[in-house]
């Protein structure tokens, strides 16, 4: 049994992977109106994360693969979800750019970092709880519940972008601490 549960958080990211086509296909059909159907599958993929992390963390099933795939594929969530609200004209450009340019600069700090660590990419409490309100301000929108929407989208926003900053911070802090090293 252990050794199954040691494959859990793996599969249940490449799940939620395999269902961005899946919400993008179903949103298509309902739009224009509320599409509980996308709101359901949305919530499944978003609890199958927190379900991961916690059987990983639970049972040690951590692995290299579950700590880099897992948070990019929450970037793919991310992308896909408010790219295709922005496509049906559910969300405007200017709501969707702030996202797709945080998680653009995550990528892109975590790439130096797999590159001279075997560290993974270290998840704050603050991304989580941006994680969390954002999914909700979505939720909100795709069942056309727009006023309750733009509240939480709007602080889900602040606080995604904040903690884009702390990342940040912490990226510095690893590149000049490397480079103090290799000097020193």
């Amino acid at each position: 049994m252990t050794r199954v549960i040691r494959y859990v958080p793996n599969f249940l990211t490449l799940a939620r992977l395999a269902a961005l086509p899946v919400i993008v296909i179903v949103y298509g059909h309902d739009v224009p109106g509320p599409s509980w159907t996308t709101a359901v599958i949305i919530l499944a993929a978003a609890l199958s994360d927190v379900i991961d992390g916690l059987i990983a963390r639970q049972f040690d099933a951590r692995s290299e693969f579950g700590r880099w795939v897992d948070p990019i594929v929450d970037r793919a969530f991310f992308f896909t979800i408010v790219a295709m609200l922005w496509y049906y004209d559910t969300l405007p450009l200017l709501a969707v750019l702030p996202i797709l340019l945080r998680d653009g600069v995550i990528l892109l700090l975590a790439l130096p970092v797999r590159r001279f660590t075997s560290a993974g990419p270290a998840v704050s409490a603050w991304g989580r709880a941006a994680n969390f309100v954002l999914i909700l301000g979505l939720q909100y929108f795709i069942v056309d519940l727009r006023l309750l929407g733009w509240f939480f989208y709007g602080i889900g926003l602040l606080l995604y972008v904040g903690s884009a900053f702390l990342y940040l911070y912490r990226g510095l802090r690893f590149y000049l601490g490397e480079r103090a090293a290799a000097s020193g």
